[in-house]
């Protein structure tokens, strides 16, 4: 318990000055969570027999990464290449040269469930992990407020999970995904990471019907997002996606509802705020 407590301050201390720095610090953050987020999912998929490329899809998940810079952006002045075009190109690329390594291999369901996996990693350990940036690239209001309050609802969601399931929870919510979770528990996530996130973002002067409705969504998408992971990790016989955090398990256990939620807060944002 101690190590848990201790490198969940230290790197909550590392968090807090990354989100406020931005720029390239934290470009080069999210691209390392990324890889090691690849890895695990691709280690996932290999547990069950899946034929896994690991430096295929390390390599285009960062492609994806190193194109964030035109992401949700306007297309250059004098360009016609947007981010959706980028997204495409790395997809279909990623596909294309898939197809290439795996023809030899014969007409097989194990091939194609290998080109799918491939596909799957770009998109949950690649491009969800692009929304950070996203977030913190707004500028109306600051996107360092906007990822701390995003933060505070998917902890803070977290933690009134844990303790008032612990507490009072009987009614069991996904039993043959994560028995130990209940409905109490999911419940009480939801009011205790919405109420920490509206407080935080009223101390940023974020308006307060955006704040409640947003705190709800992205804490509600947060534990789909956790049932997911939880999913994935069955599906192979694993309790954690790594060792990326010691007593915290791997960057997918840390991460997990993070992924979900940062795309409702990010696009919540973008039309309701600007």
């Amino acid at each position: 318990m101690k190590t848990r407590i201790l490198s969940g301050i230290m790197g909550a201390i590392l968090f807090l000055f990354l989100v406020i720095k931005g720029g390239i610090l934290l470009t080069v953050a999210v691209g390392v969570l990324s890889v090691l987020a690849a890895v695990e999912v691709g280690k996932i998929f290999k547990k069950t027999g899946v034929d896994v490329r690991f430096s295929l899809v390390l390599f285009f998940n960062l492609a994806l990464l190193a194109g964030k810079a035109f992401w949700g952006q306007p297309a250059a002045s004098g360009s016609s290449f947007s981010s959706g075009d980028w997204l495409a190109l790395v997809a279909f690329t990623l596909l294309f040269t898939s197809f290439l390594l795996l023809m030899g291999k014969g007409i097989t369901q194990a091939n194609l469930i290998s080109l799918v996996s491939h596909l799957f990693i770009l998109f949950y350990t690649g491009f969800l992990f692009v929304y950070p940036l996203l977030i913190r690239q707004l500028t109306t209001p600051y996107g360092w407020q906007l990822l701390l309050f995003a933060f505070a609802v998917i902890w803070g969601t977290d933690t009134g999970a844990y303790f008032i399931g612990s507490a009072m929870g009987k009614t069991p919510l996904a039993p043959r995904l994560s028995p130990k979770k209940t409905v109490e528990g999911a419940v009480g996530g939801l009011v205790v990471g919405t109420l920490t996130g509206v407080i935080l973002g009223l101390f940023f002067q974020l308006p307060l019907f955006w704040l409640v409705g947003t705190g709800i969504l992205a804490s509600f998408v947060g534990q789909i997002g956790d049932l997911f992971a939880s999913f994935l990790k069955r599906i192979a016989g694993v309790k954690d996606s790594g060792r990326f955090l010691p007593g915290h398990g791997g960057v997918i256990d840390r991460f997990d509802s993070a992924l979900f939620s940062l795309p409702v807060v990010y696009y919540l944002a973008l039309f309701l705020l600007r």
